[in-house]
């Protein structure tokens, strides 16, 4: 007995496995350990600042077995809770890094309560020591979203949530940042993602601790959901749905084999079903969940003008206000004027600046204010001295202001303008001509004759509502609906629900043979003299040609249809039936037809059908913008790619780059052998001839060739 004590003793993982099975078979064992333990920890206290592997290996052994024990273990927690609060900076960093560890395995086997812990680790935190504040930092982050997601526990995490929402106020620099970052995270994995949550790391934007200023500015301006982990993960699902299949395939196929992929595949489309659950639930960004936005927007403006901080943090806070103003659609008459002194094209980061010039101006901000951003923009972009660079982003600034702000333009300043689509420059005059395509639609008026260019639908229906400061145009049916036929979706839906009753019929049915052969049904074969009897109501298939051709004579009709018509027609279809997504394409489509058809429309003409392509990418990045134009569109410079030797060198090389050597053959090829090689395995009988015929030839002969 004495020897097999001895030996547990030494091997503390062999007893910790023998307790787990059965704890009280070896409580004396325990009890001895935990002796020992003590007896150690009182000769460590003296002098901490030093390394003890001995007492690392009891404090470990006690948290993995502490769930055996609950009694006999009951002051361990709190003993070592005790022990990093008194020694937090003189503890040596191993046994301050196994200590907490100890306490995170006794908070995974619920033996403590997440405050307290949370409270000791935000001390903790305080020490120069990288690694553990990483540790703490992940198991506070998971520790969080098991209380949340797993246990469910909403008390706790409230508590939790109202804690460290009191440490982002400290005036530690390390204790906010952290509380701060904690907050972020849990916002971005969709756990902490409430407006609460939110208002609080938007007063952190007003801290004095300059890393806790920039770290809440980037939380609003980068993007409120963690989408690149979902995709992951769905790539990695995807990858193991093909390996399962392709392990059923390859191999000796038995039953077991069989029920254990259909397990897996099991077990992965579970998965799928619960994301596409979390991807049904409505997000909200971060902007829309502020409590008073102009209250907000008004102190960031006046932090703006008070901070000595560097111009990276002034841009950021720019960037917020500027996003701010564009979603809330703000009231902020200062905020114009104070970023006509950065429109320099010398001037730092001033394609941001332009930017935020364009997404604070809204349908609601007084002209008057926008006017003078305008004229510094023509003045000091658009000159002869600057580059055509500068001159296209200048361009395109104008543009993107006046597609939210049309009033705020001058007539003769678009005048001026428009000029310099006949450019020598490409760049220059692509964005001059997509300024005057812009008032073609706005306001065609500013614009001289020759200008306007041909009338279209959209511009007779909508050039005579030409809207003032403050009017809305708010309709009651869906622009562009009366492209849907509603006859023939009557006559789908009628079709179906026959089709349903006979086949109901057919299964309910009895089986019941024809007395003759006349009254057996005929097959026909459909021709164009079937066209007729068609009309009367008889079933006729029909190609997907035809399909096309009955669309074009739909929209040939709604095209004949008068505007009053085609309103009243609209007001029925949106107001009678649910659109499906299909039709609501079809409408898109022909809404940005009638922007480039003629109002003289001929059916005959070769230009009948007209293709779009939709822009994506721009719809996605206005998406990720909150509906905010994206600094792309200003940035954009349609200019000619060079032409020049160096570039197309350049170009020649990258195409060659993971491509074989020209005439190169590989040694393990299976491809037949050259000339040359040839040449080697012949007999020399047959190259005889070949050789005396060199030989023969005459002087003249070889100089020639």
């Amino acid at each position: 007995m004495t020897s097999t004590k001895n030996h547990f003793a030494t091997n503390l993982l062999q007893l910790q496995n023998r307790i787990k099975r059965d704890p009280s078979s070896y409580k004396d064992e325990f009890s001895q350990t935990y002796l020992n333990y003590e007896s150690t920890l009182q000769a460590y206290l003296m002098k901490p600042a030093k390394q003890n592997k001995q007492l690392a290996d009891l404090a470990l052994f006690l948290s993995h077995v502490s769930h055996c024990f609950p009694d006999e273990l009951k002051q361990y927690p709190q003993q070592l809770i005790d022990i990093l609060k008194r020694y937090a900076t003189v503890l040596n960093p191993d046994m301050r890094l196994t200590f907490c560890k100890c306490l995170m395995l006794l908070r995974s086997k619920n033996l403590i309560e997440p405050k307290p812990l949370f409270e000791i680790f935000f001390v903790l935190i305080k020490s120069q020591d990288k690694q553990l504040r990483k540790n703490l930092f992940e198991f506070m982050l998971n520790d969080v979203k098991k209380i949340k997601t797993k246990q469910k526990n909403y008390k706790l995490c409230s508590q939790v949530q109202q804690y460290v929402f009191t440490l982002t106020k400290e005036n530690h620099p390390l204790v906010a940042k952290y509380s701060l970052n904690l907050l972020i995270d849990l916002y971005k994995k969709q756990i902490w993602n409430d407006a609460k949550t939110v208002n609080v790391i938007s007063q952190c934007c007003f801290s004095k601790i300059t890393k806790v200023l920039a770290l809440a500015l980037q939380f609003f301006a980068g993007k409120d959901v963690e989408k690149e982990a979902e995709s992951e993960s769905e790539s990695e699902d995807e990858k193991t749905t093909q390996q399962v299949l392709l392990g059923l395939r390859v191999g000796k196929k038995t039953k077991s084999r069989k029920k254990r992929t259909d397990r897996a595949l099991k077990s992965i489309n579970k998965d799928k079903k619960k994301k596409k659950k979390n991807d049904g639930l409505p997000h909200f960004s971060a902007l829309n969940l502020i409590y008073d936005p102009q209250d907000f927007a008004e102190k960031l403006f006046k932090l703006v003008e008070t901070t000595n901080e560097g111009f990276e943090i002034k841009i950021s806070i720019l960037e917020l206000i500027s996003r701010l103003i564009g979603i809330h659609q703000l009231f902020l008459n200062n905020f114009h004027h104070f970023l006509i002194r950065f429109l320099n094209p010398h001037q730092r980061e001033v394609t941001k600046i332009l930017w935020f010039s364009a997404i604070s101006s809204h349908e609601l901000t007084p002209p008057d204010t926008v006017e003078p951003t305008l004229m510094a923009i023509a003045n000091n972009f658009i000159t002869e001295r600057n580059s055509t660079e500068v001159i296209a982003v200048g361009l395109n600034a104008i543009r993107e202001i006046c597609d939210r702000c049309p009033l705020a333009m001058q007539e003769d300043l678009l005048g001026d303008l428009v000029q310099y689509k006949t450019y020598k420059d490409k760049a220059v005059s692509s964005a001059a001509k997509s300024l005057i395509q812009l008032f073609r639609e706005k306001n065609p008026q500013m614009l001289h004759r020759k200008m306007r260019g041909k009338p279209t639908e959209e511009s007779i229906t909508e050039g005579a509502k030409i809207r003032q400061y403050g009017e809305f145009d708010a309709k009651s049916y869906i622009p562009g609906a009366e492209i849907i036929d509603l006859d023939n979706q009557e006559k789908k839906e009628t079709e179906k629900t026959i089709k349903i009753e006979e086949s109901d019929d057919e299964e309910g049915g009895e089986w019941v043979e024809s007395e003759s052969e006349d009254e057996k049904p005929k097959k026909r074969k459909h021709s164009e003299d079937d066209e007729d009897e068609s009309s009367e109501g008889e079933w006729v298939d029909v190609s997907s040609d035809g399909e096309d051709d009955v669309d074009n004579s739909e929209q040939d009709q709604t095209k004949l249809m008068s505007l009053a018509e085609k309103e009243e027609r609209a007001q029925k279809i949106s107001t009678e039936r649910i659109l499906t997504q299909e039709e609501f394409k079809k409408i898109k489509i022909e809404q940005m037809k009638k922007k480039i058809t003629d109002k003289n429309f001929d059916k005959k003409s070769k230009n009948r059908t007209i293709k779009i392509d939709s822009d994506l990418d721009e719809d996605e990045e206005r998406l990720k913008n909150n509906g905010l134009v994206p600094l792309s569109s200003i940035t954009y410079i349609n200019k000619k790619k060079a032409h020049d030797k160096e570039s197309r060198m350049a170009r020649v090389k990258e195409g060659r780059e993971g491509r074989d050597k020209f005439g190169h053959r590989f040694k393990d090829s299976r491809l037949g052998k050259t000339n040359k090689e040839k040449l080697k395995t012949k007999s020399f009988q047959m190259l005889r001839p070949k050789l005396n015929k060199k030989h023969k030839r005459s002087f003249k002969e070889k100089q020639v060739n």
